[in-house]
This record gives C-alpha cells, structure tokens and sequence, in this order.
C-alpha cells in the first residue's frame, strides 16, 4: 500500500475530535482504502464497563454480539491477539473463523453472527489501553473477498499512531462535555435569574429563570442577544454597570457588585438586578464560556420560585400539605396569607410547619428559605446559550 494513500485520512481523524459526526467519514476511509466490506473503530470505558462504536461503515446489526463483553467476543480477541512492533506500537492482525480445528475467531462468533451477515475474514488491533479507557480498529470483508494482503494492512499500521492520538483526545473532549453538561445543568436549576456577559456586554448564557422573568417583566423584553431595558436610561446604566464590572481584577471578583433597580409603573417594587464580576474558571476549569467576565443575577419578588413539591415529599418525607407549606414560606408567604389561601385555620398551618422543621432538620423559618432555594428541588427547564 502506498503510504501517501494512509496520509488521505490524517486529516480526517484529527478532524474527527472536535466532530464526532466526522467518525464514520473517518471509518469510510479506512474501508475503502484496505477494499474491506465493512469497518469501525470501538471504544471501551473501563470506568462504565461498555464497549461502544463510534464510528461504522456498513457494520450489520447485532454487533453487540461480537463487540461485547463476553470472553470470545472479537474486542478480546484482538486484545489477546494484538502484534507489538519494536517500537512497542500495536501493529494490526487479521483472523479467520476457527473451523475445523483452525486457529482464530471463535466459531460460535462466526455461526451465530458473522456467517449471517456474510462476514468471514476479521482484521484490526487494539491500539489503545489506558487505565480509563482502551480502543481498536476492526475490518472485515467476506469469504469470497479472500484475505487481506500485507501492502493492504499497512495502511492500518500506519494510521494507528494517529488514531490512538485523534482517540485519546476524543476522550477527553466527551469527558469534558460530561463535566460541562453536568455544571449547566445546575446552573440550570438556580431559581434566581443568571444571565453571563463577556467584556463588551454580549451575553453568554442565560438560564431558564432569566428568561422567565424577562418574558414577564414589563420593564424588560427578551430578544436574540440576550435582555433589553425598556427605559433607555436603566438600559444605559446596566450597560456600563457590566462594562466597568469586566475590568475588576479576579482577585476581587467575589467582593465587588453594583446593583440595579428597574422600575415600572405597574409594578409594586423595584425588580433588582446584581452585576458581579465572574470568572467561571475559579467555579470549575470546565465552565469555559469563552470569555466570561460577568454575572447578572434577577429575582422578581412577584414571582414564585419553581420548587418541586415532589421532591421535597420524596427527599424529607413531607406530605403534600407540608410541601406546600414550605414552598409557600420560601416565596415569601406569612402563615396568615398561607391560611387564608388554603383555607385552613392559621393554627393548622403553625403545626404543619412545625412538622416541616422536624422532618427537614431547620429550627427556623429563616433556615428552611436557605435550605429550599440552595438546594436541588427547582423544576429542570431548558438552558439557552445566548449566540
């Protein structure tokens, strides 16, 4: 095999880390440049014990029963049967059906699945093993096909070091992806508004919350980029509130804020809004917006906080009145206007608080507030990320 036709596909495996889409072009390749009837590269995490394709070019159905876990699967085979070069470099190998005494894959493997589906010759390697996670590259082609030649496996050898390369780096990019997911989705769940700027004011993200309470406010109106202030004036201030907030210092980002009131006629009280510099990597290196130098928190008082009255029920054993109690002390309510609400008299309501402080381990109202709105019982919404 000519070793510029193995450097077509260089390209297309670095291509594939940052577009997992793009691994099964990359496996296309690999087919056609070793003429195989069908290819695919596997990846393992050792931490979650599954073995998963993530690329496949026309693969039959059912390959589970040759890529799983099992002793005789082709995954282990491989493994087991993997040549090393003297560089100490995984080197690809090719297998045939174990018939009639033969050496090679396991022949139930090739009954049950690879016959059916006109497979008979098997060729890859295991390329990849670390302590998190271990991958290979499989070929196969059918009985008529004839095995490979060595020219035609070269083209394997010779892409594998980039593979276990493009691989590696694949995985710490899913990782992460996990990680940030994971961050989002709690910032997801804040029941206060959070919308994040960057240095010249362009929001980032904004979180369900947000986007609630400015599609209700009537100061505030919700557009492509993010919020805008009906009055010209606030608008101007939040503006350079934001501007000047991205220059403070990351040291002193935790210690300085302006806040904001906006206003409206029809509204009772101001809506605050607290501008705070940020830099989301003193919350987690993974958080990474590109630039983000600011938060904006909201909180209209007018508002009810999302909490979910099942999950109160479910994690302290509440009854459905208590939770409803409890929520309705965390959004600001006296036990008179609970009462009246509910219908219940004022000393029904003081007892089933009381049982709410025994169940949730607080003493006083104050303490129930904080444990409510900090902790995991918001509805999950939709995150937005601002473009």
């Amino acid at each position: 095999m000519d070793r510029r036709r193995s450097s077509y596909i260089v390209p297309e495996i670095y291509e594939a880390t940052t577009n997992p889409d793009h691994w099964d072009y990359v496996a296309t390749m690999i087919a056609k440049l070793t003429r195989s009837g069908s290819a695919c590269l596997y990846h393992k995490s050792k931490a979650m014990g599954l073995v998963n394709r993530i690329a496949n070019f026309k693969m039959p159905d059912r390959s589970g029963l040759a890529f799983g876990r099992g002793e005789n699967s082709l995954v282990r085979l491989l493994a087991e049967q993997s040549v090393i070069n003297g560089n100490g470099e995984a080197r690809c190998v090719q297998m045939g059906p174990a018939l009639n005494g033969s050496p090679g894959y396991d022949a139930d493997i090739y009954h049950r699945w690879a016959k059916p589906n006109h497979i008979h010759h098997v060729a890859g390697s295991r390329f990849l093993d670390s302590e998190t996670h271990e991958a290979g590259v499989v070929i196969m082609r059918d009985e008529e096909s004839g095995a490979w030649e060595d020219g035609e496996l070269r083209v394997i050898d010779e892409i594998i070091p980039h593979l276990k390369r493009a691989l590696n780096i694949y995985s710490e990019f899913a990782h992460l992806r996990l990680k940030r997911d994971a961050l989002l989705s709690g910032l997801d769940r804040l029941v206060v508004g959070l919308i994040i700027y960057d240095k010249d004011a362009h929001p980032l993200y904004i979180n369900p919350t947000a986007r609630s309470i400015i599609e209700r406010h009537p100061s505030l109106k919700f557009q492509k980029n993010g919020m805008l202030l009906c009055d010209s004036e606030e608008a101007r201030k939040l503006h350079q509130a934001i501007i000047d907030t991205a220059e403070i210092h990351p040291e002193d980002s935790w210690r300085q804020s302006v806040s904001i009131g906006i206003t409206h006629p029809d509204m009772s009280m101001p809506m605050p809004l607290l501008v705070t510099a940020i830099q989301t990597d003193m919350i987690s290196p993974e958080l990474d917006y590109q630039g983000a130098r600011v938060a904006v928190f909201l909180s209209d008082p007018e508002i009810e906080q999302p909490i979910s009255a099942e999950s109160l029920i479910n994690v302290y054993g509440l009854t459905k009145s208590e939770a409803q109690v409890a929520i309705s002390i965390a959004n600001g309510n006296s036990i008179e206007e609970i009462a009246k609400r509910s219908s219940h008299s004022v000393h029904t309501i003081r007892s089933q608080l009381k049982s709410v402080f025994s169940k949730t381990g607080v003493s006083r109202q104050s303490e129930l507030i904080k444990l409510l709105l900090t902790g995991p019982f918001a509805h999950r919404r939709r995150s937005i990320k601002a473009v």
